[in-house]
């Protein structure tokens, strides 16, 4: 049985862990410079593409602006 079948993971692409990787990243800070480069791109567009942030990282840094009031 394979490891994603244990796991009960389905539609997995290799592919994702790239755009995980990359998130993450710029999630804890990390430049987009830095994000693009790790990921070979030439075009800062394309790691625009895979740089998403999740909802709640959002909301933290919006709730930043109540700390400088």
């Amino acid at each position: 049985m394979s490891v994603l079948k244990t796991a009960e993971i389905e539609n997995f692409r290799w592919h994702d862990m790239r755009h995980h990787f990359a998130s993450k990243l710029v999630m804890a800070g990390v430049d987009l410079n830095t994000v693009r480069e790790l990921l070979g791109h030439a075009d800062i567009k394309m790691t625009l593409r895979y740089a998403h942030l999740v909802p709640e990282h959002k909301a933290k840094a919006v709730a930043r602006l109540v700390e400088v009031a």
